[in-house]
């Protein structure tokens, strides 16, 4: 286990040179391969919605490139094409994919040059879709055969050693058939008897009706328990839909669908004068900004900079004295 030393007042106590109470030791995952199933509501008051994912998904691929080997796909949530209604023509509901079968019939991966640009088209999925969106069918769909088999629609896309995302998109409740139990465990089975965490689901969608304009409202939005239960269950992140700026709750889908993290819980409460954090047996300065203190859900912690995380596989060390864990202290904060 590696012993750091601090070179800064500010960041160390006088008793430096000792041997610090605690040595906490932490190691960045290291996800590798990730497959990410975004599914995507294509009814009629998802335009806007579809509009900012598009335009925000820099944003999520910004812990992805560099870190992880993944492989991206659009469904929708509509399971059987309808007549044609409203201002959407044959030819419309014609370019509806059928249920569970990937937009464009493709993917996007880190390999791609274009890959920003494809994505910013598949995801415009457009809305003569279903009103009644059964996204976790269409999921399950996507993922199993005969859709997933040699010579099935989405051939190809599932990696057996790969991460599994599954992200819904959508600003109404889910009217799959299944219980929601069913479906995560139609998902984990995707993956056999491997750990928990190698499957994941996060949502964006309505899991506040009073974040939503009476726009929003008017246009239909509704609850949508069924995804936020499964996104809960599988320790996935749960957004809201009405947001305006959509940036943020992307970046947290970005994280969690990487399995990258930025906050480290330490074991006790630290005097945070003598607080020394380094990576694979380098010093983090506190001074430079990557790292901060702070107590998440009332528990102490080491939190990175999103631009500064630590890469995948490194190994992470917390050094500290025992204290009252104030966060006022943090960097000579209280000096």
């Amino acid at each position: 286990m590696v012993l750091l030393i601090s070179s800064l007042a500010a960041c160390k106590s006088d008793n430096s040179l000792a041997k610090l109470d605690s040595d906490d030791t932490f190691y960045q995952v290291e996800a590798g391969e990730v497959d990410v199933l975004l599914v995507v509501d294509n009814s009629g008051s998802m335009q806007p919605y579809q509009a900012n994912l598009s335009t925000n998904f820099s944003d999520f691929l910004s812990f992805f490139t560099g870190y992880v080997d993944y492989r991206i796909g659009v469904i929708t949530t509509t399971l059987e094409p309808l007549e044609p209604y409203g201002p959407c023509t044959q030819a419309d509901i014609d370019a509806v994919p059928s249920g569970g079968e990937l937009v464009g019939g493709t993917w996007i991966s880190d390999e791609d040059a274009d890959g920003e640009d494809v994505f910013s088209e598949l995801v415009q999925v457009g809305t003569c879709g279903a009103g009644y969106e059964m996204g976790l069918e269409t999921a399950a769909l996507a993922l199993t055969p005969p859709l997933s088999d040699a010579g099935g629609a989405n051939e190809g896309f599932l990696r057996s050693d790969a991460y599994l995302s599954i992200i819904f998109v959508s600003d109404e409740e889910d009217s799959s058939p299944l219980t929601t139990a069913g479906y995560i465990n139609t998902f984990r089975s995707i993956k056999g008897n491997r750990s928990r965490d190698i499957f994941n689901a996060s949502a964006l969608v309505v899991n506040d009706e009073d974040d939503c304009s009476e726009a929003q409202l008017n246009a239909g939005a509704t609850k949508s328990d069924r995804y936020v239960d499964v996104a809960n269950q599988t320790n996935g992140v749960v957004g809201s839909i009405c947001s305006g700026d959509f940036s943020t709750i992307v970046t947290e889908l970005s994280l969690a669908t990487s399995r990258l993290t930025d906050t480290f819980y330490l074991s006790e409460s630290p005097d945070v004068a003598t607080l020394v954090v380094g990576v694979d047996g380098e010093e983090w300065d506190c001074a430079d900004g990557a790292w901060t203190y702070e107590k998440v859900d009332s528990r102490p912690a080491v939190v990175f900079d999103r631009a500064s995380l630590p890469p995948p596989g490194s190994q992470i060390t917390a050094s500290y004295d025992y204290g009252s864990g104030d966060a006022a202290d943090f960097c000579g904060g209280a000096e």
